[in-house]
């Protein structure tokens, strides 16, 4: 039986147990009349109290008669889109919602696996701009290198989706910084990655559900925020955490003199970022016996094009990944690794490296660039005139994937994935 984990609540339930809500179709098909909206104060409680009360009116939620949903599911083969009847007015609703919460899932959420990535990162480190440009790049440079697709699922994903690539990609304009959670909650964004499986005995295609959780670092040491973010993490098969280099010091003293835009505001350390995370990962299990945090962690180092003066012009970092025969270059991972480990060891005396390879047993460090060079000095909110040029945004998602059996990978053997 497939489980569930919800992306708004990280509540897991079987998929045959999920509850439904109604569509409120005027085509009702028991006299004609539709279902009228009713308060939803689960949803609503779990929204926060900015939720208007007119909004808290929503299609009845109802459990289907034992085996209706598992015996639709099975006549549409699992494909997704399985429907019931709406016990009130008769018409099929394919809109699952989660039990504990009440957030609708989207029609094909329920039928296929799926992995969370954690996206954690301060302010200005990039996470917003690193997600839409990722994205991009997976439904194209990258995509067409594994002969994969993405898609996005939900009207809230797709909306956002096309709202940042106009920005980017039109308006040339960086995105607006993550609102911390205190304001609001952040929708996961959530997608479909389709990679073709591998092997004689395999063939055709392999779906997996994406999640990515867009947090803010600072939330992390903040009571009103944990809950939420902590359940999150917990739930995460892996994380990403965006470290900017910008808000070191001794990266920041060794930069040249440049008449690019002024090095951003200094938030909350990366260091402290990365403490806060270990810590509550092992307040919810995640701890070894040997005291490491389990969960798979890669560490990227963003805005690696105002790096290029302390950089070798041979570095790995100054050039996208081959991706040969479709597969994760094992080796080229451990070039990357290696690299960055040395100037995170330069960096501040080498104190967040250190802390990162004490706290987590599976570690790997990565360094990329989501636009390829610094935004114009005249206008440090908008994207170079030549439009993103990424290198290597690609990178950490691969390897969490890599890690999981998702990709086929290329190795000698020396930097197989572990």
């Amino acid at each position: 039986m497939t489980t569930v984990i919800c992306p708004y609540c990280f509540d897991r339930a079987p998929a045959a147990k999920l509850p439904y809500r109604c569509l409120m179709s005027p085509s009702g098909v028991r006299g004609g009349a539709p279902c009228g909206p009713e308060r939803d104060d689960i949803w609503a409680g779990f929204m926060g109290p900015g939720v208007p009360p007119a909004a808290r009116m929503r299609g009845p939620v109802f459990s289907p008669a034992r085996g209706v949903a598992a015996l639709a599911s099975g006549l549409r083969g699992g494909s997704g889109g399985s429907s019931v009847p709406c016990p009130g007015c008769g018409v099929s609703t394919t809109v699952r919602v989660c039990r504990s919460c009440h957030s609708d899932l989207p029609s094909d959420y329920c039928d296929q696996d799926s992995r969370i990535i954690a996206l954690v990162g301060p302010k200005a480190s990039g996470k917003s701009t690193y997600v839409s440009v990722l994205v991009n790049e997976l439904n194209q440079r990258v995509g067409q290198a594994y002969g994969a697709s993405l898609a996005a699922m939900g009207q809230s994903t797709q909306q956002r989706d096309k709202e940042m690539a106009e920005d980017l990609y039109e308006r040339l304009r960086l995105p607006d910084a993550t609102r911390p959670a205190a304001l609001g909650f952040n929708d996961p964004l959530l997608y479909r990655l389709s990679v073709p499986r591998r092997g004689r005995l395999s063939g055709g295609t392999r779906h997996t559900t994406l999640v990515f959780f867009d947090a803010a670092g600072e939330d992390l040491a903040g009571a009103e925020a944990m809950d939420r973010y902590t359940r999150y993490l917990s739930a995460a098969d892996g994380i990403v955490l965006l470290v900017d280099p910008l808000q070191l010091g001794s990266v920041r003293d060794r930069l040249p003199v440049h008449d690019g835009p002024p090095l951003p505001t200094v938030e909350t350390p990366p260091q402290q970022i990365a403490a806060d995370l270990a810590v509550q990962l092992r307040a919810h299990g995640k701890g070894g016996s040997n005291g490491r945090v389990s969960t798979p962690i890669a560490v990227a180092v963003t805005k690696t094009d105002m790096l290029r003066p302390l950089l070798d012009p041979h570095s790995p970092l100054l050039r996208n990944a081959p991706h040969t025969d479709g597969a994760f270059d094992a080796d080229e991972r451990l070039a990357v690794h290696e690299e960055i480990r040395s100037l995170m060891t330069d960096w501040d005396s080498g104190a967040l490296v250190r802390q990162l390879e004490l706290d987590f047993a599976r570690l790997s460090l990565f360094g990329l660039s989501a636009l390829g060079a610094p935004p114009p000095s005249d206008a440090p909110a908008d994207v170079p005139k030549s439009g993103p040029q990424p290198v290597r945004v690609e990178d950490p998602l691969l390897w969490l994937l890599a890690h999981r059996g998702l990709l086929p990978v290329r190795t000698t053997g020396k930097g197989r994935v572990k």
